[in-house]
């Protein structure tokens, strides 16, 4: 009897346990929504490439209709997009929803030739951090302009993995690879770039990944047909993009919305939070000041949210470790040299990246900063424009803080701060 009880036990827990098992690797697997649509493709062998992927579910949808995912809440329901279509349309409301799910740290990888999407939406080209050009005219971009881009099929190619370290490039050395080539893409700088290639038909950036809002984005120039997508190297490049984007990168959130914990003033500035804004203005007599993070940050990518009153001198310290060795994306109208918010400043060297385009400044609403540190390599981003890349050595850690400029010329400004969020590279 109690032989045939314990054997029942047994059973049972074996059951629990298997049954749990199951629940929690179920639970593990990672949902992934495939866009497609505009653009034919070789469609059971790249699903084929998706069911290969132990850890991976997945459901695909299919423009015209594939936009509705951003705004009747069917993409929050998912840990990554996997964009593997070439459209254009997209409803201001779509726009908004795809942010939103962006900023919820959901993931994104962007596939061949869905880095040729939304060739009218400029947000787009920051979010993916590169675009095939579409217009025979080419594009400007940045203020510069940029040719057409070119493609080529059937091309043996070489892709050199260039950041061995990075988790997409996890198992990966250089490889070879026949597939459709993409030329005079472009591709913004800032981005980490993972692969490269040297062929004359290609582009030399074929891989990069990085943070957009909250969310962790991945771009894979390769991937035409069933060659691509039955080599075992772009097969193990792609699933390891989906799990490294599915990851969300957390931001450290460096302004809590209630009061200046974290925080310390140094000079006579006014620092206060209002209606959840952080608000900076001189002190009496036209008195300057400076509010810092009481941690220092090394390499990062930094979202910040500013609107000022004018005329106003201030800017976003970083990398700051005296007033002698620091950093400082402006926000000013400087007359001489000519220069306006976004650009670089270094105490002993001025500014060693100007933005000389008034126009990116919001100067009545809100405006965003990106700047992105990683080793020397420093950038600005202004309103999704890149405003400067430089290579500098001056300060590799620091402190985040914000400036109050003095002088009675400033005597009515303001700055706000609605949003500070630091993602670590």
């Amino acid at each position: 009897m109690k032989i045939q009880r314990l054997a029942k036990m047994i059973a049972v827990s074996f059951l629990f346990l298997t049954v749990m098992g199951e629940w929690a690797e179920a639970k593990e697997k990672i949902k992934v929504l495939i866009v497609t649509g505009g653009h034919d493709f070789e469609r059971q062998p790249f699903f084929d490439m998706f069911k290969s992927f132990d850890d991976v579910e997945f459901a695909e949808f299919v423009h015209p209709k594939a936009n509705q995912i951003y705004t009747d809440g069917t993409a929050m329901q998912y840990d990554v997009i996997a964009m593997y279509d070439l459209w254009q349309d997209i409803t201001d409301e779509q726009k908004q929803g795809l942010l939103n799910y962006l900023a919820a740290g959901k993931g994104l990888v962007v596939m061949h030739h869905a880095l040729a999407c939304y060739q009218n939406w400029p947000e787009f080209l920051e979010i993916a951090g590169g675009t095939y050009i579409l217009d025979p005219k080419g594009r400007e971009i940045a203020g510069k302009q940029v040719p057409p881009s070119t493609y080529l099929h059937g091309v043996q190619m070489t892709v050199n993995v260039v950041n061995k370290n990075h988790p997409i490039t996890d198992g990966l050395s250089s490889y070879q690879l026949t597939d459709e080539a993409y030329g005079d893409m472009y591709v913004n700088p800032a981005v980490d770039i993972l692969l490269t290639c040297s062929h004359p038909a290609s582009s030399s950036f074929v891989g990069w990944a990085k943070n957009f809002s909250k969310a962790r984005v991945a771009a894979i120039q390769g991937g035409h047909d069933h060659v691509a997508y039955e080599n075992p190297n772009y097969r193990r490049l792609l699933h390891n993009a989906i799990r490294w984007t599915a990851n969300a990168s957390q931001g450290i959130s460096l302004f809590n919305g209630k009061d200046l914990s974290g925080w310390e003033a140094k000079g006579a500035a006014k620092w206060s939070v209002e209606n959840g804004i952080l608000t900076g203005r001189q002190g009496d007599n036209f008195a300057p000041g400076d509010l810092f993070t009481q941690q220092s940050f090394k390499d990062f990518e930094l979202v910040v949210e500013f609107k000022v009153q004018w005329p106003a001198n201030s800017g976003v310290w970083f990398r700051y470790q005296s007033d002698d060795v620091a950093f400082q994306a402006d926000i000013l109208e400087f007359k001489n040299p000519l220069c306006w918010s976004g650009s670089l400043y270094c105490p002993g060297k001025m500014f060693i990246a100007k933005n000389e385009n008034p126009a990116l400044v919001n100067r009545e609403g809100w405006n965003t900063f990106v700047i992105r540190c990683q080793g020397d390599h420093l950038t600005i981003t202004l309103n999704g424009t890149q405003v400067a890349d430089v290579h500098d050595s001056t300060s590799a850690e620091g402190k985040i803080g914000l400036q109050v400029h003095p002088g009675e010329e400033f005597k009515d400004m303001a700055i706000w701060i609605r949003k500070l969020e630091l993602f670590p590279l």
